[in-house]
């Protein structure tokens, strides 16, 4: 049977479907072929996803949903950073990314922005010292409330290095290291700090809004919050404050 028929036959079936769980998947394949087996059936699911198809959102729960992927738009002097960093530290990982990409998922729209460049704890000193070496202005290292509140809050514009957690969630975006959208929602969860001016009311349009207009692993989101201690504290900021309460009952 061609497998352009199934793909099909799969997305009328699931149409109106939020979600499908692997269960159903499995059955619904079983109707076409009856012997499937386990271990084939394992391959279809990963030739789903490859052809972004099927999107996970946590683990044996997916959707077809047409939600997009995140792409971000990284403005020219991040980028120029980031190549920079790349050439000068080939072995190290470095993810960048701009508070400017929270503006279109947020009711008031700040007049100071950040540039975040995570690198691993080894090098984050080297990192900051480069770009001082560099000339580029307004440069501080995993800052403290005192220079937040004394400097960086009074900048336009203001770079902060600090260290990349372990196994966070990065994507590439031609060929640069950039945050995933959870891995974005839990720092702004968890670094309140730094993220004064995305708290309250904003955190929560910010997640609702993400959560409407793009496709969310909330096992990824959960997965990065454990690794920075603050699952239960997010999972019970999630269920009391937003729609994404959703997906945890799925």
């Amino acid at each position: 049977m061609p497998k352009d028929f199934i793909i099909d036959q799969l997305k009328q079936r699931f149409a109106h479907h939020s979600h499908i769980t692997r269960e159903e998947l499995f059955n619904f394949y079983r109707s076409f072929e009856p012997d499937l087996k386990a271990s084939t059936f394992a391959w279809r699911i990963y030739s789903l996803k490859e052809k972004n198809l099927l999107k996970p959102i946590k683990k044996g729960v997916y959707t077809l949903s047409p939600k997009p992927q995140f792409r971000p738009q990284i403005e020219p002097k991040l980028r120029e950073i980031a190549i920079k960093l790349t050439k000068q530290f080939p072995t190290v990982k470095i993810c960048v990314w701009s508070t400017r990409w929270l503006n279109d998922w947020m009711i008031h729209q700040p007049g100071r922005y950040l540039l975040l460049i995570e690198a691993e704890a080894v090098a984050t000193e080297s990192v900051f010292y480069f770009l001082k070496d560099e000339h580029y202005k307004n440069v501080f290292l995993n800052p403290d409330e005192n220079l937040l509140e004394r400097y960086i809050y009074e900048e336009t514009e203001s770079i902060i290095v600090k260290p990349l957690i372990t196994k966070a969630p990065l994507e590439k975006e031609k060929k640069i290291a950039t945050p995933s959208l959870e891995k974005i929602m839990v720092d702004l969860f968890v670094d309140r700090k730094i993220y004064s001016p995305f708290q309250g009311s904003e955190l929560e349009h910010i997640y609702n809004t993400l959560y409407r207009k793009y496709a969310l692993n909330i096992t990824r989101m959960t997965a990065y919050a454990k690794r920075r201690t603050k699952e239960k504290e997010l999972l019970d900021f999630i269920t009391k404050n937003t729609i994404l309460s959703e997906l945890l009952t799925k």
